[in-house]
């Protein structure tokens, strides 16, 4: 049940242009897809760490963590390979959030 509803989340976030109503910021897909990325990798690493110890601060901090300086390693990155945008940290942040969220409502 819980990987049922960690994919509907998922599918919903990334499926954001659907709905009329949303800020131009989500819009881009390209912001889309930093949130979608760091949805799941914060919130598998959140659920693995809590599972393996069963402290939920461990798990909450390690898992934002991971989300965020993965996503901000990606802008680094960009900085010489490509575009970086301070934009695309803020999504990274938002969907490192709600993947710690969301596993954090589960256990």
């Amino acid at each position: 049940m819980k990987k049922m509803l960690c994919v509907v989340l998922l599918v919903l976030s990334v499926s954001m242009r659907a709905q009329s109503s949303i800020p131009a910021f989500f819009e881009s897909s390209d912001k889309q897809l930093h949130m979608g990325a760091c949805y799941v990798i914060s919130s598998i690493t959140t659920a693995t760490v809590y599972k393996r110890t069963g402290n939920r601060r461990t798990a909450i901090a390690v898992g934002l963590g991971t989300g965020i300086a993965i996503g901000v390693a990606k802008e680094l990155y960009d900085i010489e390979h490509g575009n970086p945008e301070y934009g695309d940290i803020a999504a990274d942040v938002i969907g490192s959030i709600a993947g710690v969220l969301v596993v954090r409502i589960t256990f």
